[in-house]
Parts: structure tokens; sequence; C-alpha cells
């Protein structure tokens, strides 16, 4: 019955002030623009005794506020998203908590951008408002326009495999079995035609040629692994053992234990084509340098590959190879048009294996990363954290070692003298290795966040231990176990979805999570707990079952908080950030990888503040 009086209250309510002036008005002001993200601030001017509903108020008993962002060709997403103090009250009338806001209640949106332009946002805002009496006015809606201006698109994260592309292919020029072949492709070209400007456009059609067959193969690796087996190969310890064990194969064949080359047969078909002539034949020939430079390229190709595939999904070989092989053809093509460069080139010699050497030993570096992910993900302690720097130690002493001339590898020569960018580079490599020797005793190595193991997984790891966390925080790995901490204790919960293979976790512990303000509400005023998503550890027999979010057998503990993560959150990125009180129910925004200490701490206290508020309820 009471229920019904108040829903007649608000149809009076409605009635009564259809036609009066409304008692709010909005405002929207855009505070502030970076690379890919607007800051907006939609302010509500409410006049005195009236309020406005929560978006978590129940619509039933006063509709919640709502500001929609409309989408347009620059706007990404909604990447970020504050609601202003929320005061709640027990009403009797509904026998319910109603959540509302007084005075001038202002939502803070972050807007993502995904292009450059001058941008204009337009948000639909729906609104209630009540005063004290339980009078109200009606739903309403009305569009907001934000001239925000000139704004620039976030860079995808993904390009950078194609700069990567773009270093390794000007690094295989460097090598013996390319570095010749430039002259006297050029030679060619320019020798063949009677006209200058037809040598020049054949140089150019051999360039396309290179960089079309390069992309061709990245284009192949993504068809042929699919999206779904490029998301998995960063997780999975046997994708990771197999790229391990082809590093060091790639490394030993640089260091010249043994060639890696394409079979003659293939290769003398390819040159046959080649001599047919046209534009066909410059395509073979194109194809022929491909196969011929292979034992020198192809490493680098490799490695190229595996990062891409790994580490920039499912456009990362497309990227990589459309760099690299940009690289590769631009030689060719300005050497044709300007040939009197040719004379300025260095002469081949023993410096064209020593850039081998060099490559050899860093893939030596980098097939220990691989390693590490396998391990990590085992948990098997084969290789812990002052293991892997003092591996990296070692290497990066051989190269310096290297290029100083104190050792020497199969093919080298002895030097006569050390030049200039020898000395350059021996003295970074030693530089770098005076960085890496404080790791040995517990240093951060922030620079190497996400490449190095956690600076807890070191040699005293004991996988049994519940309290094995990052920057000395207590912390669980079980949910349940967590949550009934967090009711212990009264405080909220925080969950860290995480990896042991995700390079983006290792940053926000050791770059975020380590500023102090940070580093103390999460050590003081949360539980947290830290559920690995790629963790292998077997399930109890009576805890396996089938996924509801990830669709799968949950077998290890690594299903269970993916699924988790999918069938509560709706999300399946790491790192996740989500704050939970002792029923499970979340409270405040969700949280992601971000740069951005000042947002991190933002997302922090906006949970506190929210649970708090939770809490008055509970009291009233």
């Amino acid at each position: 019955m009471l229920k019904f009086f108040s829903f007649l209250l608000l149809f009076v309510g409605y009635t009564t002030f259809a036609n009066q002036e409304v008692p709010y008005s909005w405002e929207a002001e855009v505070v502030g623009i970076e690379e890919g993200e607007v800051e907006i601030h939609f302010r509500c001017i409410l006049k005195e005794g009236w309020h406005i509903y929560a978006a978590k108020n129940n619509p039933n008993y006063g509709i919640p506020t709502s500001i929609k962002i409309l989408p347009n060709s620059l706007f990404a997403e909604v990447v970020g998203s504050e609601e202003p103090s929320v005061i709640a009250k027990y009403d009797a009338l509904f026998d319910d908590s109603l959540y509302y806001h007084k005075g001038t209640p202002i939502y803070r949106k972050i807007i993502g951008i995904k292009s450059s332009g001058d941008l204009t946002i337009t948000a639909n805002v729906t609104t209630q408002a009540c005063n004290e009496t339980g009078f109200c006015t009606r739903p309403e809606s009305q569009e907001l326009i934000i001239e925000v201006g000139e704004v620039e698109g976030k860079s995808k994260s993904s390009f950078w495999i194609f700069w990567a592309g773009l270093l390794a292919g000007f690094v295989a020029l460097l090598t013996p079995c390319v570095f010749p072949l430039i002259p006297l492709t050029v030679t060619f070209f320019t020798k063949q035609s009677e006209k200058r400007s037809s040598g020049v456009f054949r140089a150019f059609v051999y360039g396309v040629s290179i960089v079309l067959i390069y992309v061709a193969l990245g284009f192949s690796v993504t068809v042929l692994l699919g999206p779904e087996a490029l998301n998995k190969m960063a997780s999975s310890p046997i994708f990771n053992l197999f790229f391990f064990a082809l590093l060091i194969a790639f490394s030993l064949s640089f260091l010249g234990l043994f060639e890696i080359t394409i079979p003659s047969a293939l290769v003398n078909k390819i040159d046959a084509k080649a001599d047919s002539g046209g534009w066909v034949g410059i395509f073979f020939m194109a194809f022929a340098l491909a196969l011929v430079s292979f034992s020198c390229t192809g490493p680098l190709i490799g490695t190229l590959l595996v990062e891409a595939a790994v580490n920039a999904g499912v456009k990362g070989p497309l990227l990589g190879m459309l760099g690299f092989s940009t690289a590769l053809a631009l030689p060719f093509t300005l050497f044709a048009v300007f040939p009197s460069w040719l004379n300025k080139l260095p002469k081949s010699g023993g410096w064209l294996n020593s850039v081998k050497v060099v490559l050899g030993l860093l893939e030596i570096a980098l097939a220990v990363k691989f390693l590490s992910n396998a391990d990590l993900v085992y948990q098997a302690n084969l290789l812990p954290r002052e293991l892997f720097i003092g591996i990296w130690i070692a290497v990066f002493l051989v190269i310096a070692f290297y290029l100083f001339g104190w050792i020497r590898f199969k093919l080298d020569v002895k030097l006569k003298r050390i030049g200039a960018i020898r000395m350059i580079l021996g003295l970074a490599s030693l530089s770098f290795v005076a960085y890496l020797f404080p790791g040995l005793f517990g240093a951060e190595l922030k620079l190497l966040s996400g490449v190095l193991p956690p600076t807890f997984y070191t040699f005293n790891w004991d996988s049994n231990q519940e309290h094995n966390c990052p920057n000395d925080l207590d912390c669980f790995h079980d949910y349940e176990k967590a949550k009934s901490m967090a009711i212990k204790e009264d405080k909220p919960l925080l969950l860290d979805f995480t990896g042991w293979t995700c390079v983006n976790c290792r940053y926000m512990e050791q770059n975020i999570w380590s500023v102090p303000a940070i580093d103390s509400l999460i050590r003081n005023e949360f539980i947290l707990a830290s559920l690995y998503v790629d963790d292998r550890t077997q399930l109890p027999q009576d805890e396996q079952t089938k996924g509801d979010g990830i669709k799968k057998d949950l077998l290890t503990y690594g299903d269970k908080w993916a699924d988790f993560e999918v069938t509560k959150f709706g999300e399946i990125t790491q790192p996740l950030y989500v704050v939970v009180d002792g029923k499970g129910n979340q409270v405040g925004e969700k949280a992601t990888y971000t740069v951005s200490a000042e947002k991190y701490l933002h997302f922090l206290q906006n949970a506190i503040q929210q649970y708090k508020a939770g809490k008055k309820i509970e009291k009233d």
C-alpha cells in the first residue's frame, strides 16, 4: 500500500511541475586535453532544496541521472568515469535506500580519442529532480554540445613493432649477406637500362617487390596462427619454450656455428624466373634476394615475428614486416636515384661479421626472456630474478669484450685498432652492465619492469607461501580467502587480475604501485588479491568444472581466475583492477593499465569514498 501511495505521489509531482521552470541546469566544461584523451566535467546546478538521483539509484523510486556520450568519427570510448559524492538515505515509504546528489554535483568523464581532428562531443543527459517534500519533475533528456577543438588521436600501441621492424631492417642491411648486394643490384639496374629514368623505375619496382614479399610473410603468419593463437602466445609455456629454442638456434647461426639456408633447388628456380625480364623478372629478383640473404635476415625476421606475434597482437607481424621491408628496400631505390652515393658506402670487410656476432649475442639475451616466461608460468623457479640478471650481465660483458677486441669468434680477424663506433657501443654495453649489477642484490631496475621476473621471484621463492607479492605488500592469491579477510577487517577488497607474463602488470607494480601515496593506500586501506590468470597450478579435482565465461574446462587456478574475471566483470584484459565489498559487489569504476599515477590514485580514492558511503547506508 505504501508503494502505491509513493507512485501516486510521484505522479502528482510530475503533473504539478510539468509546466514550471526546471529547478536545475547543466553545464559542460573541458578541463584537460592530452594525446588520445579529453577530460570533461558535467556540472548540474540545482536550486536550493532539490536533488537529482544517482546512477545507482533504483529506477522504480527515482530516475537515475544518465550521461551518454554519442559516438562520432573521432570519438573512441569513455575510458574513465566518476560520479560525484553520493548521499544515501533509507526511505521507509519505499522500504529501500535512495541515492542522490545535492548542491552542484560534478560528473567526470574521460573520453578516448581514436584519431586526430577538430572534435565536437555531443552528450545526452537524462535527469529527474525532486524536492524535500517528495515532489518530482518529469524525467527529461537534453543534448549538450561541447566544442573541444583540435585533438590528437592516441597512438596505437602496436605501431611500436613497425619501428622495431624498421630498425631490424636497417641492421639487416649491415650484414654480410645483404650489404655487398646493394652496389651490385643498383649497378645492374642502371647499366641494363637505356635511360636513367628507366633504371630508377626498375629499382623502384624492385623495392616495392621487396616490401610486398615481406608483408605477405607477415600476413601469412597472422592468417595461419589466427587472432586467438596470437593472443595465447604470451602466456603459453609451450610457445615460450619453442621461441627460446628458436632464438638460441638463430644466435648460434649468427655466431658462426652453422648457417640457416634455403634449399638450393628453390633458390635456383627463383633465380631462373628472375632472368625472364620485365616486371615479373624484377619481382623474382627481389624474391631471390630474400632467399639468398636468408642466412643473415632469417634470424632477424624470426625474432621480429616472434616479438610481433607475442606482444603486438594480430597486426603485429604485418606491421613488423612492413617496417623491416621498408628499411631493406629503401637503399636500393635511393642509390638508383642518386648513384653517386655508392662511392660513399664503406667497403665490405670484417666489420660485417662483427655485426652478426653482436646480433647473435643479443639473441641469447632475448631468448632468456622467453625461457623466463615459461618458468614463471610453471613457477618452477629454475630462472629466478638474480640468475636472469646474472646471465644478462654475462652476455653484455661478452659483447663489450668482443667490441674491444678481447674476444674473437669464428670468421673474425684480429683488430688493428678499435674504431669510434665499436668503442661507443662497447662502453654502452658496459654501462648497461653497471645498471644491471645492483639488481643482483634486490634493486628494482624500473627501466626493465616487465622484462625481468618480479622482484619477489628470487632464489628464496616458495610457491606455497601465500604472500608472494610485489613491493613487499601483503596479498592473497585466492578470492575467497581475501574476501573473508576484507569482511574481518572491514576493508574494501582490491582485485588485481594479473599474469606472470604480463609486461604491463609488472610496469604497474614497479612504477605506479610504488608511488608513496598509492603504496600507502593499498597497504593500509585495502585487502589485496592478486589473481594470476595464467597460473598453471592444477585445481583440486572437486573444483574442476566447466567455465561460464571462457567456455572451457577449468583445470587450473589460472583458468578459474580468468573465468571469474569474464563472468563477474565482463573483461579479459590484464591488468584489470576492481574494488569490491565484502559481498563481492563492485565499488566504483574498474581500472586498467595506465602510465598516470594520478589517475590510478584517483581510482583508489574514489573506491574508498564509495565504499565508506555504502557502509554508512548499512549502519543507517
